[in-house]
């Protein structure tokens, strides 16, 4: 009886063994067949993205004005041969290659042929880099799907979606936004398993793009080299990859510059190794990028802040999550760790990470529903459910808030791209558009019409402004002494106001010396005005978020103007006036003769 008790036990436990085994296998074979099949809907996916990228590229506005100098003024030149020229593309400093203005000036040169108005080439650039920002999330959505799972993949989709930092970053006409878009296709390339793709894109972010992104490859290369042991197919990848991208730099800037030169170098040693640096352009407190981060995630910035420790804490309590986390959240650390202790801050130095915060928050997102039943599953059983409600709480929140922050940033902010569009309708062949106090608020040349020019007139600002192209030369080989690398002002920017025929201002109630209300001023008449936000009459909440019956009992607007030299307006009304006549006359004359005619016959 013994004997064959401990038979039948020892049956039952080869069988539970057997049972437990075959269950692993099965498991380990989904886990395979999940990372290699493809995510579902990912076209109704794109086009999600794609419509809200597109809407962004014509709604949002320029928020940096090192966008329109730097990278919108160089497209414009070498495509209309009219523009600003910075220090940064004197030849004499070279920081900035031209490989990657020139994608876009072809680009401009193509659409002209299409839209004849530079307005509408503009718009049409800025979605092409919306359809690419689409494509780049669409790629990493699906990689995410396929390596952690739909619950993770669609809380990304959604942050991301509707991030408000997304809608200002996705049509940025910046390197950061364009490091951003090789920074996502390099990691969605490395969680495929195809790292030479990884490393080619990391490359291409990082020399034709933004040389600072390159630290965020060392989780690739720490996969690829150390755990893997690759170190000579990493090799042949990195030669391969700098080659096809160091290549154009070089041969482009050699055209242009008429020099041999390494911009990506040479912006790297101004910023790293030059004594003043970007600290000339100011300084930023480190609460900084706190205060940005909640503007632009809100509730998801402090969850993707929180990611490592929460991570940490679950895989202690031997909890689960499918892939390796660590490598996907170590770029955003490394990043914030760089530009966090950099004393000069701007919000778009935090563009290449943005994928990587909704990432990072997504996760966080699974680690509470995933610890919520776990933890109180035995007091309810229906705490998975309950945990899922939770979720979709702080998503309904998050979708409000991030709603909010867009229409503040649409309704408050919106005003200057609306009046150069008015701008652009200036009939006046060579007529003069000045900008005092609002140069830093110029969209472009694309929005002043042919024939016409953008200048600069004296307001309290004191430091480098740029210069225009050389028209009559090459202006991209042109050496140049009126610009300098230590933000020194130069006088010779300036124009009288007496040449001005136009004037752009902002009017806030508040006047200076250099900066007088000119709206008030005898000589100028606005003919356009449009609301633009006082911020410092309004409450910080209120023009934050766009919250309906509280925003607008606290903020206050100021109006953003065009205005048109009195004179002018009246030699135009008098020539009006006379036309008029004329065409009286020659009407009365006409109906005369047609008389006379009729009595004849």
């Amino acid at each position: 009886w013994y004997q064959r008790r401990v038979r039948v036990k020892y049956e039952n436990d080869r069988k539970v063994l057997h049972s437990l085994q075959q269950k692993q296998v099965q498991k380990a074979a989904e886990k395979k067949a999940d990372l290699q099949k493809p995510a579902p809907h990912t076209e109704y996916i794109f086009c999600s993205l794609l419509i809200v990228r597109i809407y962004a590229a014509i709604a949002s506005h320029i928020t940096d004005c090192d966008e329109t100098y730097n990278f919108w003024e160089p497209t414009h030149y070498l495509s209309y041969k009219s523009g600003f020229q910075t220090w940064e593309y004197n030849p004499k400093f070279a920081l900035r290659s031209y490989l990657y203005v020139g994608i876009h000036a072809f680009l401009a040169k193509a659409l002209h042929f299409i839209f004849k108005q530079k307005v509408f080439v503009f718009y049409s650039i800025r979605i092409f880099l919306g359809t690419f920002c689409a494509v780049a999330e669409d790629q990493f959505y699906s990689s995410i799907y396929r390596k952690f799972g739909s619950f993770i993949a669609n809380c990304w989709l959604l942050i991301s979606l509707f991030a408000p930092g997304m809608f200002i970053s996705c049509t940025a006409f910046l390197p950061s936004s364009f490091a951003m878009y090789s920074v996502t296709l390099a990691y969605s390339a490395w969680m495929d398993g195809s790292n030479q793709s990884a490393v080619l894109w990391i490359a291409v972010g990082s020399i034709v793009g933004w040389p600072f992104v390159a630290v965020l490859c060392i989780p690739i290369v720490w996969d690829i080299v150390v755990r893997n042991g690759q170190f000579r197919k990493f090799a042949g990848y990195f030669v391969i990859a700098f080659m096809y991208t160091i290549t154009p730099v070089v041969i482009v800037d050699l055209m242009l510059y008429r020099k041999l030169t390494l911009t990506p170098l040479n912006i790297l040693v101004y910023n790293v190794f030059n004594p003043h640096g970007s600290e000339l352009y100011g300084t930023e407190p480190f609460s900084y990028y706190l205060y940005n981060g909640f503007l632009n995630f809100n509730f998801a910035f402090p969850l993707a802040l929180l990611a490592l420790p929460i991570y940490a804490a679950f895989t202690m309590l031997k909890g689960e999550i499918r892939g390796r986390v660590g490598y996907l959240l170590a770029p955003m650390y490394t990043w914030f760790t760089i530009m966090f202790l950099a004393p000069h801050k701007e919000e778009r130095f935090l563009f290449p990470v943005y994928p990587f915060i909704s990432l990072a928050a997504a996760i966080v997102l699974y680690i509470i529903w995933k610890s919520t039943a776990f933890c109180f599953g035995y007091f309810y059983k229906h705490m998975k459910e309950a945990s899922i409600v939770n979720i979709s709480g702080f998503f309904i929140l998050y979708i409000c808030l991030s709603i909010a922050r867009v229409t503040a940033l649409e309704s408050y902010y919106r005003a200057p791209m609306i009046l150069y569009k008015d701008v652009y309708r200036i009939p006046e062949e060579g007529a003069v558009v000045c900008l005092g106090k609002e140069w830093h608020r110029f969209p472009s040349s694309f929005f002043v019409p042919e024939g016409a020019q953008a200048r600069f007139i004296k307001s309290g600002f004191t430091g480098q402004l740029p210069q225009r192209y050389y028209e009559n030369v090459n202006g991209t080989y042109a050496y140049r002494r009126d610009q300098n690398d230590g933000n020194r002002e130069e006088p010779s920017v300036y124009v009288n106001i007496k040449q001005c025929d136009y004037l752009v201002d902002l009017d806030v109630g508040v006047e200076g010396p250099l900066e007088p209300r000119f709206n008030t001023k005898a000589g100028w008449t606005s003919i356009k005005s449009y609301p633009f936000l006082n911020s410092a009459k309004s409450k910080t909440l209120a023009r934050a978020f766009y919250i309906p019956g509280y925003s607008r009992k606290h903020i206050k607007f100021g109006s953003y103007h065009l205005l048109k030299r009195t004179k002018l307006i009246k030699q135009q009304e008098e020539e009006r006036e006379r036309r008029l006549k004329m065409e009286r006359e020659h009407k009365e004359k006409r109906e005369r003769s047609n008389h006379h005619d009729n009595e004849e016959l």
